[in-house]
């Protein structure tokens, strides 16, 4: 029963073990007997002696009769009936060529010298067939009926003893590895860390398990991570969120003791740009929980990269209409347009995100720079001012992806880092002179 539990490979193991094992012994007990049976082929051997003829002092030996000798590489003499030679065929030279009486007897069932031999009445003489040294091992033995049926029966008894015993002994080695399986699946299930040994009977059910221990290990490391990730955003939605609502209600209260209508523009200006950092900023992380959860369905389809871009920018102009802005728009293609697949709308919020943060980065104004190149393949857009920048440490972390969103460029960098990523292009953050961001993105092709 325990069998049919193993690996298809195991079960064919085992049963060749166990076999093999039998055969051996088997055979031990069945050599006893077989060697009384005749060894050739008695049509053959009649053939062989009909071919032989003896004539007093002569005698003459058929082609068939010395055929059978050089196809089974033996030898042959004829002796007449007071022992002498008569004749001869492949006679090894050590041998004697006359033998008594006495010593024929001797030899009948045996030996003569190394040479196993085997005697045969033929009138007018005795056939003497002889073998090669140590090609048959001669065993004379005479045994009674009833101690033949009792040989049987200890056979039988043996065969069902070692094949219990050996079972037995099976059921154990796998027991011992059942237990091993079971106690690595309840530490699978309590969501304990598990490494089997894979090796033994149940290897393959080891390996296995061992992959699902890994799997769930990962994912309880990827929960937690992501749980972190939150708690993180969490903390940084609370931090980036205070600020402008303080903003908000500050300009709030100073408008009602304020009378002049230029003052009054102002702080409303303030209070428009604060809100919408809040608004952006929300959107911000609903857009990067859709990600994360694949809650959002790309729409790819061919867009005109140059045209999409100058549409951003308007947009941008027409939240922060300040002449303390200025945007420069180079457009280095070869045919005028440049066509890329994309999403329209997940495209549009990356470059808004680096326009915009250019502008909240830098309250006192700047010159956000725009330009786009062709190559072979690919379309670099690479969007600089000459703002403050950030630090060097910063920048490596945004690069790295392992920026604390908690601190300045922390949103932005997610969300445009994560929306070139998946129009399969790369982001870069770098300082040049006030911030650079290059991205790459392929180039529709046909």
């Amino acid at each position: 029963m325990y069998l049919y539990c193993l690996p298809l490979g195991d079960r064919i193991k085992i049963t060749v073990f166990i076999v093999s094992l039998l055969i051996i012994i088997n055979s031990i007990f069945i050599n006893q007997w077989t060697n009384t049976m005749e060894r050739k082929d008695p049509q053959r051997i009649r053939q062989f002696i009909d071919g032989i003829n003896i004539d007093k002092k002569f005698c003459t030996v058929s082609n068939k009769s010395k055929q059978y000798i050089n196809e089974n590489d033996q030898w042959m003499m004829v002796l007449s009936k007071d022992g002498s030679l008569v004749y001869s065929y492949k006679l090894p030279k050590k041998l004697k060529r006359n033998y008594e009486l006495g010593e024929l007897i001797d030899y009948s069932k045996w030996y003569i010298e190394d040479y196993p031999v085997e005697m045969m009445n033929v009138p007018g003489g005795l056939v003497v067939l002889g073998n090669v040294p140590h090609s048959i091992w001669k065993l004379n033995l005479s045994i009674e009926m009833k101690d033949m049926r009792m040989m049987l029966v200890l056979l039988a008894f043996f065969n069902i003893l070692i094949t219990v015993v050996l079972a037995y002994l099976m059921s154990l080695l796998f027991m011992k590895e059942l237990n091993t399986v079971v106690s690595g699946i309840l530490d699978v299930s309590q969501e304990e860390e598990t490494r089997l040994e894979e090796k033994g009977y149940l290897k393959d059910i080891k390996i296995a398990i061992n992959k699902v221990s890994q799997k769930l290990n990962d994912q309880k490391r990827i929960i937690k991570e992501t749980n972190a990730m939150k708690e993180e955003w969490l903390a940084g939605v609370t931090h980036d969120i205070r600020t402008p609502l303080s903003v908000i209600v500050g300009k709030s209260e100073e408008l009602q003791n304020i009378e002049n209508d230029n003052e009054k523009k102002q702080m409303l200006e303030t209070i428009k740009n604060q809100s919408f950092k809040i608004t952006f900023l929300v959107n911000d992380l609903n857009l990067i929980n859709k990600l994360d959860s694949h809650q959002f369905i790309l729409t790819p389809q061919p867009l005109d990269l140059c045209k999409l871009i100058r549409e951003c920018i308007a947009d941008v102009m027409n939240i922060y209409a300040s002449d303390q802005y200025d945007f420069v728009f180079d457009q280095n293609t070869k045919h005028g347009k440049i066509y890329i697949e994309g999403d329209a709308h997940l495209l549009k919020r990356a470059f808004h995100n680096v326009l915009i943060n250019s502008i909240v980065h830098n309250e006192q104004g700047c010159c956000i720079s725009i330009k786009v190149k062709e190559e072979l393949d690919n379309v670099i857009i690479t969007f600089s001012d000459n703002g403050v920048g950030m630090s060097e440490e910063k920048i490596k972390s945004i690069n790295n992806g392992k920026q604390n969103i908690n601190e300045v460029h922390g949103w932005g960098s997610v969300v445009v880092k994560r929306i070139i990523g998946l129009h399969s292009g790369t982001t870069e953050f770098r300082n040049n002179n006030g911030m650079e961001v290059n991205m790459t993105l392929p180039k529709k092709l046909g």
